[in-house]
């Protein structure tokens, strides 16, 4: 959408206008700059190089079989040389993988529901093109509960040269054609697609290698960036959005808190009701929906201070009956709290090891 707004001078002519222009990009962290869970992931992260996995933020990794490929954010490329790209590295060769991002339905209200179509865009090189000689992309359909999607969205992996079979529910709305990605960085476009599955509820965009036997070499790598869906028959120029606007995109789906400071940063305000437990609230960003935690590390990396001024180590760290915004927080230690008192929650020693991860994806 594009708003015009015309002026005029003392003498009646007129004078260039200004204007807004609305971000057109479904996809987001299309060019991979935020990276709450990590960086680098491994079949020693946390979280691991799994099949369905979420890794760089809104990002699905998906592999026949688990540790496929190792997973890490870059920079310094695309073809500017100047962004940040997803490197998927062989770990294990003779099998297919690629990476998935599933689109909210509320944010596809311009896209589906008539005879709407988009076009997908995207930066791609690899650093052997015999070996990954074939790079398709492929958009696909979700006709059944919206937002209720089937992350893992491969039924058949296939043999090489054929296209996955997806799972019920997801229809490929394009031929994912061979795309011929070289060694170099080049942006490349497949548009004019039709979204003209009968009740699409969901969208998702699907970039994945399809070679097997060919790919049987560890150590080499597809590299992704500025990946971008819009609506339209043509693809046009990467939206770019602030990093600020990214990161609270994200955090709409995810958040990962981690009190790592000078000071030792609270994760919250609670009270002791007696000298083991103690209940307070937890506080986050406005999500997606209600969502799951998880403690991404052992109670004992929290500690709660209270009026004595000493750390006591937690023994449990537990949340209830969350919303989109708060939870409640419960805690536990071995004693020495003293009932009626306040504490705050922190981490244990300020040495860095504790974290939250508050989980809204799709």
């Amino acid at each position: 959408t594009v708003q015009c707004i015309a002026y005029t001078k003392a003498d009646g002519t007129g004078v260039a206008g200004g204007g807004s222009v609305a971000a057109k990009n479904k996809l987001i962290n299309g060019g991979f700059s935020v990276a709450q869970r990590g960086t680098s992931f491994t079949s020693a992260t946390a979280p691991l190089n799994s099949d369905d996995t979420y890794l760089l933020d809104r990002w699905i990794l998906l592999s026949d079989g688990n540790d496929i490929v190792d997973v890490t954010q870059q920079s310094s490329g695309g073809v500017s040389g100047k962004e940040n790209y997803i490197r998927l590295d062989v770990e294990t060769a003779q099998k297919k993988f690629g990476i998935l991002q599933v689109i909210e339905n509320k944010n596809l209200k311009d896209v589906i529901g008539g005879s709407d179509v988009v076009s997908l865009s995207f930066e791609a090189k690899v650093t052997n093109a015999t070996k990954l000689s074939d790079i398709r992309a492929v958009v696909l359909a979700w006709d059944s509960t919206a937002d209720a999607v089937t992350s893992d969205v491969v039924s058949v992996w296939e043999a090489e040269g054929t296209v996955i079979t997806p799972v019920a529910n997801w229809t490929a709305e394009n031929v994912a054609a061979d795309l011929g990605v070289t060694t170099s960085w080049v942006r490349y476009t497949i548009e004019n697609i039709s979204i003209d599955t009968a009740a699409t509820a969901n969208i998702g965009v699907f970039i994945y290698q399809n070679n097997v036997a060919t790919n049987d070499t560890a150590g080499i790598f597809l590299e992704v960036t500025n990946v971008q869906l819009e609506e339209g028959s043509s693809a046009n120029t990467f939206d770019y959005r602030s990093f600020p606007q990214e990161l609270s995109d994200c955090r709409y789906y995810f958040e990962k808190l981690n009190r790592v400071a000078a000071g030792n940063i609270a994760y919250a305000t609670l009270q002791n009701l007696s000298t083991t437990v103690s209940r307070g609230v937890l506080v986050w960003d406005e999500k997606r929906i209600a969502p799951s935690f998880t403690i991404l590390s052992a109670a004992s990396d929290f500690q709660l201070n209270d009026a004595t001024g000493g750390g006591i180590e937690a023994t449990g760290v537990t949340f209830t009956t969350p919303n989109t915004t708060r939870t409640r927080l419960n805690t536990t230690t071995a004693g020495s709290l003293v009932a009626g008192n306040a504490t705050v929650l922190t981490d244990d020693s300020g040495a860095g090891n504790s974290s939250i991860s508050i989980d809204a994806e799709l």
